[in-house]
């Protein structure tokens, strides 16, 4: 069981993309049966029986062919699943959590989303005068086992150190996809980049809560 979960992120964006093929067989499949059924209706047993063979051939090669593929709700699923088990979901009131799309295998996925074999959880815990950020960054893909690796580092930051955003152009096999990063700047230090999202609430209230403007 541990063996097939380490592998699933692996499979995921090694696996070839045959979605033509795939449409190919359900449509070979769908005409299979309809001439199957037509020539039942109308007495061409030979018609028929032809059509019950092709369309269940194309049927049972797309079933097995499918059945193959880790989609991409099953990456998710895998995601959430290793972190409930080693104990990673969020404590903080404030967190956002995302792929870290320049790093390791990157994916655009069917429902145009774009997925990196690296997990970003950053938990943000805010004070009068600063704040600490913890960074777990989860790499599914880290071994040539593909067993995964966790990494956490801790900052702790003055309330007003400079906050940026940064729109990066992702380029997956699948197309391209501009996303974005929260950058912080401390005075002292080296800046800190981490995935975020422009759209979500989370992220206007992080930045604000840091520039103390909440």
């Amino acid at each position: 069981m541990a063996k097939t979960k380490l592998n699933t992120a692996t499979r995921y964006f090694t696996q070839k993309n045959r979605d033509k093929l795939e449409s190919v067989l359900f449509a070979g499949g769908v005409v299979g049966i309809i001439v199957c059924i037509v020539g039942w209706l109308t007495y061409y047993w030979w018609y028929a029986g032809i059509g019950l063979y092709i369309g269940g051939s194309c049927i049972l090669a797309y079933i097995i062919l499918t059945n193959k593929k880790v989609k991409d709700d099953g990456y998710d699923a895998h995601i959430r699943e290793f972190i409930e088990k080693n104990a990673l979901t969020p404590r903080s009131s404030h967190y956002l959590k995302l792929f870290d799309w320049e790093r390791g295998y990157v994916k655009l996925g069917k429902d145009r989303k774009l997925r990196s074999s690296v997990y970003c959880i950053s938990e943000f815990d805010f004070g009068r005068d600063s704040f600490t950020l913890k960074l777990t960054e989860i790499d599914l893909c880290a071994t040539s086992d593909s067993a995964p690796q966790v990494k956490e580092r801790s900052y702790s930051l003055p309330i007003g150190t400079p906050t940026s955003l940064e729109e990066v152009t992702i380029e997956a096999p699948e197309g391209k996809k501009t996303v974005q990063y929260l950058i912080i700047s401390p005075e002292d230090g080296a800046r800190i980049r981490i995935p975020a999202d422009t759209t979500s609430c989370d992220t206007d209230e992080i930045i604000e809560k840091i520039k103390r403007r909440r």
